[in-house]
């Protein structure tokens, strides 16, 4: 049985196995260049989540086996993914004719060459690694003068960082480690905005350190953006009073994750093609064909009705879902394990019939109502009567 066979069919039996036994059952677990085992390895990194490749990293790194720096590339390059790049996987090993690279990351701002490293108890000839990057320019598959990431495995790098500052290379190459890449990635992954993936995207390329504005700047636009990433609300406004009853009770981060994860699931499971979290509350499956926002809100109650409460942000959560070949917005409810997946052109039929706030900075949501009475579930479009949307039919 191949692996992703096993993976559709047995997917906690897979999450079990270390990584070197999963490029066993890939293909003819031979792993090379163009081979099944290759593509079967990097469709399923494409499909785990985060902490999944994290721990496979530091698996390659702790435990070296015949194939572990080839799949520490892969991992590394998936995780590039996971922070926003677009990834052109490279080779495994170099040919006659053909431009040896490990990786290439780009994305509307930034373009970066990565090159990834288990360890520096060898000499790395920064003059090749350098060589192709000009090989890669001179055929325009990249701009002139693109930077180079050394991503290293270890933490012995003192030496290579010496040889990097005293050599021509100071302004176009930058090393990180694979630990500190894992966080960044967390980073991307809990974020809200675009703003501080593209602010990431920065500090991976070479800059002055004398002064520490970039770094400074995705610290504070990191938590800057915690104040707006809510997808339900904590307050219940009484339009008829002009009151806020400020919530006590506020659900738990923790609880708020694990039902996104299930609500993720459950609509791999129903669509048959797997979702990974892009960033906060955004997923997508490995084409980035298919988008999901996903949204928790815990029960209010108020006159007498039960409903759930749900910010629906123009930015990111609209233009991700629109952007998509399909696109879906999922509401989950915090005291139940029912989720409701919505196709956006359903939402963009209504988009101007939903109440909204526009926030001091400018940004702008919608305010999702869903009302549970008599064992039903209806999504309320205020604006035009009170008009009902049967949610059934989205069970997900």
């Amino acid at each position: 049985m191949s692996l992703l066979t096993f993976w559709q069919s047995s997917k906690d039996a897979v999450l079990k196995m270390s990584v070197d036994r999963l490029v066993s059952i890939a293909g003819d677990g031979a792993l090379k260049d163009g081979s099944k085992t290759s593509f079967e390895l990097r469709t399923f990194l494409a499909e785990v989540d985060a902490e999944r490749l994290a721990s496979y990293a530091v698996y390659c790194l702790e435990n070296p086996f015949p194939d572990s720096g080839r799949v520490l590339q892969d991992v590394i390059n998936e995780v590039g993914r996971r922070l926003g790049f677009v990834v052109e996987n490279g080779r495994y090993q170099g040919v006659r004719n053909d431009i040896g690279f490990d990786g290439l990351w780009s994305s509307d701002h930034v373009s970066l060459i990565v090159e990834v490293k288990t360890t520096t108890a060898y000499t790395t000839d920064l003059d090749v690694i350098a060589a192709y990057r000009d090989r890669l320019a001179d055929a325009n598959r990249i701009p002139e003068n693109t930077p180079i990431l050394i991503v290293i495995g270890r933490n012995d790098t003192e030496s290579l960082e010496a040889q990097v500052r005293g050599s021509r290379h100071a302004w176009s190459m930058r090393i990180i480690g694979v630990d500190a890449l894992a966080k960044l990635m967390r980073v991307n992954l809990s974020t809200f905005s675009q703003e501080v993936t593209e602010k990431i995207h920065t500090i991976l390329q070479p800059f002055e350190y004398t002064r520490v504005d970039k770094i400074v700047d995705v610290v504070f636009t990191t938590i800057e953006d915690k104040t707006h990433e809510s997808d339900s609300f904590d307050e219940v406004q009484d339009k008829g009073t002009a009151r806020t009853q400020r919530q006590i009770d506020k659900t738990p981060r923790s609880i708020l994750d694990a039902k996104k994860v299930a609500a993720a699931q459950r609509l791999s499971a129903k669509l048959g093609r797997p979702l990974v979290r892009k960033r906060y509350s955004l997923y997508s499956d490995s084409t980035d064909q298919l988008h999901a926002v996903i949204a928790v809100s815990k029960r209010y109650t108020r006159s007498g009705s039960d409903f759930y409460w749900y910010a629906y942000h123009n930015e990111p959560q609209r233009t991700f879902l629109r952007v998509a070949d399909k696109g879906y917005m999922v509401f989950a409810l915090a005291d139940s394990e029912e989720s409701f997946a919505v196709p956006y052109e359903v939402l963009e039929k209504h988009w101007d019939h939903f109440y909204e706030t526009v926030q001091d900075n400018g940004s702008l949501y919608k305010h999702i109502y869903i009302y549970h009475e008599l064992g039903n579930f209806h999504l309320r479009v205020n604006k035009i009567g009170g008009t009902e949307i049967d949610l059934s039919q989205y069970l997900a």
